[in-house]
């Protein structure tokens, strides 16, 4: 399952609310190595090269917004930009020190891998104009259990 957002641009359909967690209580969260998010974010610069753009630059603030996004989604068993209290991508990215001007993610819900959540982006037009868009300049990946989230932006002032 995959979903993609972006601000200052055209806003693709989102995704479903998977089903709470048996009991009512929080899942356990497993985070994926940060060899996860690097295959994801160097599989993405790829295919952004084959198009013509820039590589994307790796942002820690960015990584630490995807990766608390993942978290969240994998605790609380819902897949969607929108937090249960109404959060989007850019109060997740503003929370973590960053400025910028335009904004996007891409989410995704899988067990099979970066290589997986990659193709599976590139694969759908929403998430791969995301990818696509060589106006934004920096990344971050976050992976937790099976929910991936790539946050894409321009820094301020770029």
């Amino acid at each position: 399952m995959l979903a993609a957002l972006v601000l200052l641009g055209a806003c693709v359909p989102h995704a479903t609310v998977a089903p709470p967690a048996r009991g009512g209580g929080t899942a356990p969260v497993a985070s994926a190595p940060a060899n996860d998010a690097q295959a994801v974010h160097a599989g993405i610069n790829r295919h952004r090269r084959s198009r013509g753009c820039a590589p994307l630059v790796w942002s820690e603030g960015g990584a630490r917004a995807a990766q608390r996004h993942s978290e969240d989604m994998a605790r609380r068993r819902y897949f969607s930009h929108t937090s249960p209290e109404g959060s989007q991508p850019w109060d997740r990215m503003r929370a973590q020190g960053l400025s910028f001007s335009r904004a996007a993610e891409n989410i995704a819900m899988n067990g099979g891998g970066a290589q997986e959540a990659v193709r599976g982006w590139i694969n759908s037009p929403g998430h791969r104009a995301n990818i696509e868009n060589c106006a934004l300049t920096h990344t971050g990946v976050g992976v937790a259990a099976h929910y991936w989230t790539q946050v894409f932006f321009t820094a301020a002032g770029q």
